[in-house]
């Protein structure tokens, strides 16, 4: 089965990404309905509840300044989801955070690698990190 990622196009050829088009009808199915999509359609529709909620929590403990926490679920996202940027993304944040300008800008490096080898990112989010990187180098 092929896993679909939350960013990537639609696999009905809306043109939307599949978060914002398919997979809100996904997550509305019941478990039975779900298994009968995956099957009908070769397609492992993924639940990214867990995902976002480890993501976001994150954003969390930085603001309260929790770093090493922080940086704790940032591994885990990364183990968790290795087939996402977020573990990636958000530990960049942490660093970027404590002042560890370069540990993130290296690892907004590993995130537009990542993001340019998978499909499904927008140009504009590549981009909106390659500034991220000039900014910490220029500090």
């Amino acid at each position: 089965m092929t896993k679909i990622s939350r960013n990537a196009p639609c696999p009905c050829g809306s043109g939307k990404k599949y978060k914002k088009c398919c997979l809100l009808k996904v997550e509305s199915n019941t478990l039975v309905e779900r298994k009968s999509i995956e099957q009908n359609t070769g397609m492992l529709f993924y639940q990214e509840d867990d995902l976002d909620e480890l993501s976001n929590s994150v954003v969390d403990l930085v603001n309260a300044g929790e770093y090493d926490k922080a940086e704790s679920v940032c591994h885990e996202l990364s183990k968790r989801y290795p087939d996402q940027v977020d573990g990636i993304e958000r530990l960049a944040m942490v660093y970027e955070s404590r002042g560890e300008n370069e540990r993130a800008a290296e690892q907004y490096r590993k995130a537009v690698a990542f993001m340019r080898s998978n499909y499904g990112f927008d140009k504009e989010s590549v981009q909106f990190l390659l500034e991220k990187i000039k900014q910490l180098e220029n500090t």
